[in-house]
């Protein structure tokens, strides 16, 4: 006769065991239906060039669609809401900077970006890169920051728009430099890229990839990238803190979120997938020849960094007493 005490729990094990088999099976057969990224910028923005490459990747990985779907607007904020608002965990959010900079500089989001969203993984992270106009009688970075001091508010520097990451890499300029230079934001990085070029506006501070076509032509001035490190993509330019501003670093990145409902084995599922595709030598020629870097963090590292951005861009918008208008 068999024991009582044996008995069940060889049939706790068994169940425990039918429950694991099950768990890790649904685990494997994410995704279950097609895919969709959200992304808050607009389609051609290297935003939306990376997002297409992921979708790409994956979508041969996972059998499954994945469909980039472009929702723009208020520095990606539209986009990060809709994403906060779905059940559903197979949609997903791709944001950059903006997200966790929004997060202090607006007071009425209508999400919370620590309670409703979670971070995935990152997938990028690339300068900035401080370009002047050729008309600024400016070929260093010290010699910009000294014609700044000596006229102020009299300079300006423009943005694809208020908070979003290179209206911010600007004004972590601004701040640590102790100058006054007037905001222009655009509706767009490629307008405010060419209001540079063209003289309406002196500084800019766009993406390594979008400004080497300029800077190679001759139509902007590279002074400095944004990095702790040089860029191999522009090794002759000197970063800013090297230029002479101790202290100073930025990146632009992108990174995956999730709705606040996806559990956490189905976020590492996805970052795991993610870094299998950003580690493919035919991405990895595409983009790191031209200064960006492939990152395909885990959740939990990504989370931390997302943690720590928030933070650092909450001490500069009180610092610069930033406001969304």
């Amino acid at each position: 006769m068999r024991h009582p005490l044996r008995t069940i729990v060889g049939a706790a094990l068994c169940a425990f065991s039918t429950l694991a088999i099950g768990t890790g099976h649904a685990q494997n057969n994410y995704p279950s239906k097609p895919v969709k990224i959200i992304v808050g910028l607009g389609a051609g923005s290297s935003a939306d060039i990376v997002a297409r490459t992921v979708a790409t990747g994956l979508s041969e990985k996972w059998g499954q669609p994945v469909v980039v779907e472009n929702r723009v607007g208020a520095a990606g904020n539209i986009a990060a809401d809709q994403v906060s608002r779905s059940n559903d965990d197979h949609t997903l959010l791709l944001a950059q900077n903006a997200i966790a900079i929004s997060a202090s500089l607006y007071d009425n989001l209508s999400y919370d970006l620590r309670k409703d969203l979670k971070p995935v993984t990152q997938l990028t992270a690339m300068p900035h890169v401080l370009v002047v106009g050729q008309s600024v009688p400016a070929n260093t970075l010290k010699e910009f920051l000294d014609l700044a001091r000596a006229k102020p508010g009299a300079l300006n520097f423009s943005s694809a728009g208020i908070g979003n990451a290179d209206h911010m890499a600007a004004e972590l300029l601004v701040t640590k430099a102790g100058v006054k230079m007037l905001h222009v934001p655009y509706t767009g990085g490629s307008q405010a890229l060419n209001a540079a070029a063209a003289g309406d506006v002196q500084m800019y501070f766009p993406g390594l990839p979008v400004s080497m076509p300029l800077i190679k032509a001759g139509k902007v001035k590279a002074l400095a990238v944004t990095s702790k490190q040089r860029s191999p993509a522009l090794p002759d330019v000197p970063t800013v803190e090297e230029a002479g501003l101790p202290g100073y670093d930025t990146v632009l990145w992108y990174g995956l979120f999730a709705p606040k409902g996806v559990d956490d084995a189905t976020l590492e599922k996805i970052a795991r997938d993610v870094a299998d595709v950003l580690a493919r030598p035919d991405i990895k020629q595409k983009y790191e020849p031209n200064g960006i870097a492939l990152v395909g963090s885990t959740p939990a590292e990504f989370k931390k960094f997302v943690d720590s951005e928030i933070d650092r861009w909450a001490a500069v918008v009180k610092a610069g007493n930033l406001k969304p208008n």
